[in-house]
């Protein structure tokens, strides 16, 4: 497989609040400590005070018994976990069967960094932290192929409202799912149909494990007792009024006042409330159906933290040397700074996570032809057809020259008959550009009839391939819709590896297959 790298930078919109993040730019700087590169990784660990190895024990305790509950062999990065090594995290909402490419580009993402810090002699070991507990089933409910219809999951139980990780796969599913890979040319996965019914978060573990077999990836649930009852500070000060809201509220006044947009809408009390039956409610609705003091009597296990309390659970957790997010994540980690000061839980490097493209030599050499390239920013399938039609009606541009230059010509020689005409050379020569464009029209749609296999065939690629349904391919299609079969995957997992050993930050791909 063919791969070009370039930098991040050079694929995110312009003039946005994660280029000033990339850049370094000074309105942005103040708000974390550490830059999104190597050195970034490496400032963090300088300035860490170490592992706390009495929490690391527990937290590999729970992680250990978290796979033996799945019925899962345990990991052998697990040990390097528990006897200190550095965590490089990313995490995200548990989306079927890897749900959209960027999900993958996301813990490769995390492996290639791992893998840097090992090579410096730091050992380090990439981990994923499942989403489980987000609540918004219709974002994580489809799978997204290259051209049918994506898959959409319909549980047995109602979804809504529920923690997803907590629903239920059923063998059902797992073959509904399978018979959608194999009619839409997905490639499919390991099956585990027959098996007896699983938690969502239990099957997005498995599916984890196959996508990235050998690469070293721990998987971490942190929707689990044992994990909730040694952050039950972070819940308590959530009730006693002394949890994060008046630090984010800082942080993010300061963030608007240097001209950003906040991402965050923070809550005087950051935590949800989980039943029985997974139900999330906030906590300060749920508190007005209870007595006043009633969360005193609730296991940790029941509370939930929401977006902006999160992070301060996970990195109280994990005490990772870096976290990788994609665009809006690092937007709303900025506004936590003085929320990881508060508890005095170390903040990460923030590093944005490396972005692809994958599509074929046939694809390429068409978007060639209309001069788009993977830095070039999107284009509707519309622009593009138009855009070649352009370059037909005119190769050389002598027409639209000749015009120009007519219509300056016109006016000097008004100038040279008196000023007082001027004005009705430019009235004619408005309406003459008036009839200029209506015949432009006529010969853009002579040319585009003449060639509407050409026009079809872009449109296809700009909006099926490279922006399906508006957006970039890694944000909506399948990973597995995007390869051959396990040969490529494991070639596009093997250059990314290779391509980005020399890289100091994050960088984007172009996968050619042949």
């Amino acid at each position: 497989m063919h791969s070009t790298r370039f930098s991040q930078l050079n694929s995110v919109e312009p003039k946005t609040l994660i280029q000033s993040w990339l850049q370094q730019g000074q309105t942005i700087r103040p708000f974390w400590p550490f830059p999104s590169t190597f050195q970034g990784i490496v400032d963090r660990l300088a300035k860490s005070d170490g592992i706390n190895m009495e929490r690391r024990s527990l937290v590999a305790n729970a992680l250990e018994q978290q796979y033996q509950d799945a019925g899962m062999a345990i990991p052998a990065n697990l040990k390097a976990f528990r006897s200190g090594a550095r965590a490089v995290t990313t995490g995200h909402q548990l989306v079927l069967m890897g749900g959209p490419a960027f999900f993958h580009y996301k813990i490769m993402s995390a492996v290639r960094w791992a893998e840097s810090l090992s090579e410096q002699g730091v050992v380090a070991v990439p981990v994923f932290w499942l989403a489980s507990e987000d609540h918004d089933f219709e974002e994580i409910a489809r799978v997204f192929s290259r051209e049918q219809a994506p898959f959409h999951w319909q549980p047995d139980a109602d979804p809504q409202a529920k923690a997803v990780g907590r629903l239920l796969w059923t063998p059902e599913d797992e073959e509904a799912l399978a018979e959608w890979a194999q009619q839409s040319d997905v490639l499919p996965m390991d099956s585990i149909a027959g098996s007896t019914p699983m938690s969502l978060a239990q099957r997005v573990r498995l599916w984890i494990h196959d996508m990235f077999e050998g690469l070293g990836v721990l998987v971490i649930d942190g929707d689990d007792p044992a994990l909730k009852e040694m952050a039950g500070h972070l819940w308590s000060a959530e009730w006693k009024g002394q949890g994060i809201a008046e630090a984010v509220k800082h942080s993010t006044a300061a963030l608007e006042l240097a001209g950003w947009k906040a991402q965050l809408r923070i809550q005087e009390n950051n935590l949800f409330h989980l039943n029985s039956e997974g139900e999330r409610t906030r906590a300060d609705r749920w508190i007005k159906e209870q007595r006043a003091l009633a969360w005193q009597d609730e296991p940790e296990f029941n509370w939930s933290p929401n977006a902006a309390l999160r992070p301060i659970y996970q990195e109280f957790l994990l005490q990772s040397a870096a976290v990788i997010g994609g665009p809006g994540e690092i937007a709303y980690w900025l506004q936590l700074g003085g929320a990881f000061q508060h508890h005095a839980v170390e903040q990460p490097a923030l590093m944005l996570r490396d972005g692809a493209l994958v599509w074929s030599k046939e694809q390429a050499a068409l978007a060639k032809e209309v001069g788009w390239s993977p830095i070039t920013g999107m284009w509707t399938g519309m622009e593009a057809s138009n855009r070649w039609v352009s370059m037909h009606m005119d190769p050389d541009n002598e027409v639209h020259r000749a015009w120009d230059e007519w219509g300056k010509a016109l006016e000097a020689h008004a100038v040279g008959m008196g000023r007082d005409v001027l004005p009705t050379t430019r009235a004619s020569l408005s309406n003459m550009e008036k009839e200029w464009l209506r015949l432009q029209k006529k010969w853009r749609k002579a040319v585009r009839s003449r060639h509407v296999v050409k026009c079809q065939q872009l449109e296809v690629l700009f909006d099926g391939v490279l922006f399906p349904e508006g957006s970039p391919q890694e944000r909506l299609i399948n990973v597995r819709a995007l390869v051959q079969d396990e040969n490529s995957l494991a070639g596009l997992n093997r250059t990314w590896l290779e391509k980005s050993k020399d890289s100091v930050e994050p960088v984007f791909f172009v996968f050619e297959s042949l």
